[in-house]
């Protein structure tokens, strides 16, 4: 597994240094050795985190148990003179349930350390890039099932295949808890597997384990897009105008309700009143009979 780090030389440096041999053993001259710069050690991922801007946030919706779950997906990037750094954050907003929304909370509704993130180191002199968090892209408890995990880990894969192509991947160590079960050892397997990564259990009781491959180009960077979706700004504004429509024609079917509601009442009116008057009459007439009888 390609391990990236340490001295190199140039192309160039061991060209010359060959050709400095050659002649030093023609002229019988003692021959000069190029010395090796040793590369820096690559920048902390918690400096670039902390030097990182936001680029930008798009709305995403999961799902999960058949209730879409809408929130806030988060880009940001540090550049430095060595390093360059991506990074993915999302926070879960609601879980809708027909007319209903559910305000997520705890480690599912805000930005975190540990849970609904990854992010990607490149390291220029060595031409090496590591991927993160160190404790591998983790769903927080209440996302865990919903396709967030694969989506943001491939996401940070499409970006560094396209930044940088050819450089090396440094390997990264899963560490699993205390006790887990052989789906929980299969479904870490695929995870990995299924972006094009080798995988290698380190211990007979398969609890580290470590993903590797020797090219950033030879990763897949795949999610299931049924699953996970982006709510572009044109998708928001034909959600917001079709819901305007919806709207207007509820509020024209309410105005023809009332509308009839008070020619019913002002007809009801009309007829109580012709009742009223002729209830009177008849009273009226009833009188005059016992009148003309007496």
């Amino acid at each position: 597994m390609p391990m990236a780090s340490g001295g190199y030389k140039t192309t160039t440096q061991r060209q010359n240094h060959c050709h400095m041999t050659s002649n030093n053993t023609q002229n019988n001259e003692p021959h000069q050795t190029t010395e090796e710069i040793p590369l820096p050690p690559p920048e902390s991922e918690v400096t670039l985190a902390n030097l990182a801007i936001p680029l930008g946030e798009t709305i995403l919706t999961l799902s999960a148990d058949g209730r879409p779950i809408y929130g806030i997906l988060q880009r940001s990037r540090a550049m430095t003179a060595q390093s360059d750094y991506f990074r993915l954050q999302f926070r879960g907003y609601a879980r809708s349930d027909g007319a209903h929304w559910q305000p997520l909370e705890g480690d599912d509704s805000r930005f975190h350390a540990v849970y609904n993130l990854a992010w990607v180191r490149v390291d220029r002199p060595s031409k090496s890039v590591t991927f993160g968090p160190k404790s591998g892209v983790q769903a927080s408890p209440g996302l865990d099932g919903s396709g967030l995990d694969a989506y943001l880990f491939a996401s940070v894969i499409a970006w560094a295949k396209g930044v940088c192509p050819e450089f090396a991947i440094n390997p990264g160590m899963v560490t699993m808890g205390q006790t887990h079960s052989e789906e929980e050892r299969l479904r870490c397997h695929a995870f990995y597997a299924g972006q094009g990564f080798q995988f290698e259990w380190q211990d007979p009781a398969q609890r580290t384990a470590l993903y590797f491959k020797d090219k950033v180009s030879k990763l897949l960077g795949v999610w299931n897009k049924e699953a996970v979706k982006e709510f572009g700004g044109e998708e928001m504004l034909k959600t917001l105008a079709g819901q305007d429509e919806a709207r207007a024609e509820l509020q024209q079917q309410l105005d023809k309700l009332e509308s009839a509601h008070d020619s019913m009442k002002r007809a009801l009116q009309k007829e109580k009143s012709t009742s009223q008057i002729l209830t009177g009459v008849l009273i009226l007439a009833a009188i005059f009979a016992i009148w003309a009888v007496i």
